[in-house]
């Protein structure tokens, strides 16, 4: 029986892993980059997608709303009702300033057996601040790592 849940446990453990991919990004036009970034960050997977994303001269933005979810328990006996309710809400208002990141990485994603690409934004540290995309596509995480470098290797200058 222990062997058996070892066997399980790694199954799951293997199932969900990320790993870096060695790329050289591309260097991309400075009109085009904002633009691809956008894109980008605005047409992936509908779980990931912020419902607002910018980019201003000093940092990149994401807003994802306010979400709440919960359940209502009641009952009523002699005019008495009794409740009981739970709530979620996400973190509204992100902010990533420039000159915090120091690197950019392709990583490769293995989420519930999936291939998944993330494109990450790592400070001078090596921690990561903030997964900028996720997609199934390694065409469109390749351009966002080449739009990224591009545009931020800019915005630093200043």
């Amino acid at each position: 029986m222990r062997y058996i849940s070892i066997l399980f446990l790694l199954s799951i453990l293997v199932g969900c892993s990320t790993t870096p991919i060695s790329y050289q990004s591309k260097e991309m036009s400075l009109t085009k980059s904002p633009i691809m970034i956008d894109r980008m960050v605005m047409t992936q997977h509908r779980k990931w997608k912020p419902d607002y994303f910018i980019m201003t001269e000093h940092y990149f933005g994401w807003d994802y709303g306010s979400y709440s979810s919960g359940h209502i328990i009641g009952g009523a006996y002699s005019g008495v009702v009794i409740g009981k309710t739970n709530s979620t809400t996400r973190e509204v208002g992100e902010r990533v300033y420039y000159d915090e990141i120091a690197e950019v990485k392709l990583l490769d994603w293995t989420r519930k057996f999936k291939q998944w690409y993330v494109v990450t934004l790592y400070d001078d540290g090596g921690q990561e601040i903030k997964h900028m995309l996720r997609t199934r596509k390694l065409k469109d995480a390749k351009s966002m790592v080449d739009a990224l470098n591009s545009f931020l290797k800019e915005q630093n200058k200043s």
